[in-house]
């Protein structure tokens, strides 16, 4: 009997290049290895709608770990969601309304928004206005308290943006960190990612192994951000991207090249 793998990796700065594609020889192995049998998962800190689509680049095989652990799915089904505690939510929109920073929370398929969503999110919602199932996804404006109120039991996860202050966002972080209820990490230096306590990819990442059987020791993490060591270290084969910062390289087993040169597939070449 063939042993078979799980491979989870991070979509953008590991799986992807910057200009969202992903690279032909990522998808060449992916695809080879999907085909003899293994499993492959994206494990991002995008919303549902986003890490569904990536998925879909590859094959409608590929299984789908969104919003940093709290929601997942297996053969387009969903077997894991977790969502923030309400108060926990709502700690999170006071203190950001207190530092007048940008909050967006999730859900599977809306982004709710304190401040003006990036261009990017607002061409997403255009394009699928009329969309329905997979393919919706709306943008819902929570700037009054009642608005957030009456969405708050449906959010997921969080994300702070500032491209302009790092300064405020460490003294964010650091006020975060004593509510309760939640845990805050990283994905790239402009962000703060607000996940529900107890929620991360490694958690996602073990119960997608448990479905398909695989022990902890055939899986595969492939990750370039703070937001990926949990994974990593879960992980009994883990590699960080070259591009990404020291603690998350520490945190690996190997050490492949960065997402621009298809840092993914020569790992995989080499392991297969």
């Amino acid at each position: 009997m063939t042993t078979k793998y799980l491979i989870c990796s991070d979509i953008d700065g590991t799986l992807i290049r910057a200009d969202q594609t992903i690279p032909n020889e990522n998808l060449e192995i992916i695809l080879a290895l999907q085909k003899a049998g293994h499993h492959f998962s994206v494990s991002t800190g995008r919303m549902y709608q986003g890490a569904y689509e990536v998925a879909q680049m590859i094959s409608p095989e590929t299984d789908v770990i969104a919003s940093n652990g709290s929601y997942a799915t297996a053969g387009g089904k969903a077997f894991h969601q977790f969502f923030m505690e309400e108060e926990a939510a709502r700690a999170t929109y006071e203190i950001l309304h207190h530092y007048d920073l940008p909050l967006f929370f999730f859900s599977t398929n809306e982004l709710f928004f304190t401040k003006t969503p990036p261009a990017f999110f607002q061409d997403l919602a255009e394009a699928k206005r009329l969309s329905t199932g997979h393919g919706r996804f709306s943008l819902v404006p929570i700037h009054e308290v009642q608005a957030f109120e009456e969405h708050a039991p449906s959010f997921l996860n969080a994300i702070v943006v500032s491209e302009d202050a790092p300064e405020k966002l460490a003294e964010v972080r650091n006020v975060l960190e004593k509510e309760n209820g939640l845990r805050i990490l990283s994905s790239h230096h402009n962000n703060l990612e607000v996940l529900p306590a107890g929620s991360d990819k490694a958690k996602a990442v073990e119960l997608l192994a448990k479905h398909y059987e695989i022990p902890r020791e055939n899986v595969i993490a492939f990750g370039d951000g703070e937001n990926d060591i949990g994974m990593l270290e879960y992980a009994g084969i883990s590699v960080a991207m070259a591009n990404a910062p020291d603690n998350v390289k520490q945190a690996a087993d190997h050490i492949t090249a960065d997402n621009e040169m298809g840092g993914v597939a020569q790992f995989l070449r080499q392991m297969f």
